[in-house]
């Protein structure tokens, strides 16, 4: 029996470590809770166990099991202020300390415990000497109860007068439990002396303060209050509290046969640890006998069947990365699965237009629906009844006349799917789709609890949908738009040089052999074919790809050469070199002078007046990256397209400008591994900023 309260207290002191997983001062009080309500039992017996079998290493582990409930205990107290008032609270140096702080103070008490132990023990008592190790744990339980007793007198001050009355209860039994602890450790202190009737007396107290505890929580479901308890805390300790339970009830047996006599066999006492360590393990590894027992909690120790914050931020979670509708759909499937108790999920989508159908989209793997109807009409009276109600169930205890017009209509469709509850997925009057369950495997009847649940998942669900349609839509309709526009500038462009050639044929009958005629018809020809080359240039600018080729160039003789024949075509544009380093790199000229070319025609369309652009071009040795400067004495860019809005397609600030020009740039440098910036002078104008590597492979 040593060795199992050993086993016990051990057990309860690592479920501490699960402290580390919770976020807040609420869920710490919460695990702290759970744990005070299974070491009180196990230090009652404990006491019990003692009275009749006083001995040193019995009256150890009692020492070892009060400093276990003492460290339990003042970590309850410790975060009921904070559960009661500040729910964001989730310092996680504040666990740590509390960790390190326990761990410290059971090592010196295993240490102590190792010595030998300094009491005289007779038939009924053991008296000790002072400022022994005794001593100094009952200084330690009076500390932790009288500090328990004073947040307790808080927290109730705190409580409102109807709350009061549901925790009266629970106030009442704790402050005995402290009291009877105080009375004990008192005694000890003044007498150095420990009665086995007191300790009888002592135990029945414990129980008496734990009934009233246990009465409260379950009776007002507390657990579902401002101070509760998680059904993940629950859940983790049925299979330790079975174990536990299995294991102390076979001592009580043991305890019993040995107070009458009698001996139990070893062969027999190994075969029912044996027993109890594999019904444990079956009930620890079946994922059904686990839900129903998950199912019986929820519905009996809780107000709500499920925790909706927790299943909310689970689909979130899980929505963060989905990109599509099957995704979404598989995101939610995830949520009903784990949080229903039911394996038959199904679900349904339709179509963005009014006339789609809704399609079956998600089923059970089991399911072998290939000659069923998978496939409601948007006018189907199952589809009609959805849009204006919550839900459709076979079992509603008051029907209406439409519902009794759909089941009615849609009895055998609704039996081939085994399906018990529908429920839409939609967010104000659209309705997105549907999801279908068939019947909980724990014989449970759904009810609101399940309705509201899929409410809200049901409305997040059509939320994620809705966007990733709004998203496709827009991406759709921006495509349509760019292709609309680029027509338009390539049709302009196709025109001027189709009239052009008009024209020219309608002369051409009439002055061919002239001379002069002659020559305006080759330069017009000549015109016309640099306007298409110009087109297809542009639309090969658009493409998803740009296959620079590479050489080493001379920067500042690619860029004087493409700004001198610019400056010839307009007279109004003056380029003027800061600088003119002979600096190489490794780049593309064709491009760089389109590059150049779009900037400058830029900065002369965004100007009324004489263009003046100054160039810059520096290094940076330790990056290996070239530095060209643009600036000009223009009225700069204007704030809504900086910093980067400027360089996405159609965006301009010119009128009858296409916002083509800086999008190629943009993807001219980039292909050039380099990059542009802009930004406006302080002086003012427009400033553009190329990034252009000195060095890159040459493929």
């Amino acid at each position: 029996m040593v060795a199992f309260f050993y086993t016990l207290n051990i057990l309860l002191l690592l479920s501490g470590l699960l402290t580390i997983c919770t976020k807040t001062g609420e869920r710490r009080y919460s695990l702290a809770l759970v744990q005070s309500l299974f070491a009180l039992p196990l230090l009652a017996g404990e006491y019990c166990y003692l009275a009749y079998h006083l001995e040193v290493e019995v009256t150890n582990v009692i020492l070892f099991s009060e400093i276990v409930f003492g460290l339990i205990w003042l970590s309850m107290n410790l975060h009921l202020h904070r559960a009661a008032t500040d729910t964001r609270y989730n310092s996680k140096l504040h666990c740590i300390i509390e960790m390190l702080v326990a761990a410290g103070v059971v090592a010196a008490t295993l240490f102590f415990l190792n010595l030998t132990f300094p009491a005289i023990i007779s038939v009924d008592l053991f008296s000790f000497s002072s400022y022994g190790f005794v001593y100094v744990s009952a200084v330690f339980l009076l500390i932790v109860v009288l500090y328990g007793c004073w947040r307790l007198e808080q927290f109730w001050r705190r409580l409102s007068r109807v709350m009061r009355w549901e925790y009266k209860f629970f106030v009442v039994g704790s402050f005995l439990i402290s009291g009877s602890l105080a009375w004990s450790s008192s005694y000890r202190l003044s007498y150095l002396t420990v009665f086995s009737k007191h300790l009888l007396l002592l135990a029945i107290l414990l129980v008496l303060g734990w009934a009233m505890m246990v009465y409260a929580v379950v009776h007002h479901r507390l657990l579902n209050r401002k101070i509760f308890v998680s059904r993940k805390v629950v859940n983790a300790f049925v299979i330790p509290s079975l174990l536990a339970t299995y294991l102390l009830g076979f001592g009580l047996v043991l305890l019993i046969m040995r107070t009458l006599g009698q001996e139990m066999s070893f062969v027999l006492t190994w075969l029912l640890v044996a027993l109890g360590l594999v019904a444990t393990g079956l009930f620890a590894f079946s994922g059904k006998i686990r839900r129903r027992v998950q199912f019986y909690i929820s519905t009996h120790f809780y107000n709500n069947k499920y925790e909706y914050r927790d299943e909310w931020l689970a689909l979130s979670q899980e929505l963060q990365g989905a990109s599509n509708e099957n995704e979404v759909v598989q995101a939610l499937r995830e949520v009903l699965a784990e949080s229903l108790y039911t394996t038959d999920i199904f679900i349904w989508l339709g179509g963005s237009g009014s006339s789609q159908d809704y399609k079956l989209v998600s089923f059970p793997a089991s399911y072998e629906g290939v000659n069923h109807d998978n496939v409601l009409s948007f006018h189907d009276p199952l589809i009609e009844y959805l849009k204006s109600y919550p839900y459709f169930h076979l079992e509603e205890k008051e029907p209406e006349t439409d519902w009794q017009e759909v089941l009615q209509s849609k009895k055998p469709w609704l039996y081939s799917f085994n399906i018990t509850l529908l429920a839409p997925i939609s967010i104000g009057n659209q309705l997105v789709g549907l999801i279908g369950l068939g019947p909980e495997y724990t014989g449970g009847r759904y009810s609101y609890d399940d309705f509201d649940l899929l409410a809200a998942l049901g409305s997040q669900t059509a939320s994620a949908l809705l966007a990733i349609r709004m998203a496709e839509e827009l991406a759709l309709a921006r495509e349509q738009q760019a292709w609309n526009r680029l027509s338009a500038f390539v049709l302009h462009d196709i025109k001027n040089a189709a009239t052009m050639l008009s024209l020219l044929q309608e002369n051409a009958p009439e002055h061919i052999h002239e001379p002069e005629f002659q020559q305006d018809m080759l330069e017009l020809v000549d015109d016309s074919l640099k306007r298409m080359a110009r087109v297809e240039q542009r639309l090969q600018t658009l493409k998803d790809e740009i296959t620079p080729e590479l050489k080493r160039i001379n920067l500042w003789k690619v860029l004087d050469g493409c700004c001198c024949r610019l400056e010839a075509q307009l007279p109004t544009l003056e380029v003027k070199f800061e600088n003119k380093d002979d600096i190489e790199v490794i780049s593309d000229p064709v491009l760089l002078c389109s590059i150049l070319e779009n900037l400058l025609l830029n900065s002369k369309q965004a100007s009324r007046k004489d263009t003046i652009v100054k160039i810059k071009i520096t290094t940076d040795e330790n990056s290996g990256q070239v530095f060209v400067e643009l600036s000009d004495n223009g009225p700069g860019i204007p704030g809504d397209l900086l910093p980067d809005a400027l360089f996405e397609p159609f965006k301009t600030s010119k009128e009858g400008g296409s916002g083509i020009g800086l999008w190629q740039v943009k993807k001219m440098i980039t292909s050039l591994g380099g990059n542009v910036s802009a930004k406006n002078n302080p002086e003012g104008g427009a400033c553009f900023v190329l990034v252009l590597p000195q060095n890159i492979d040459v493929v």
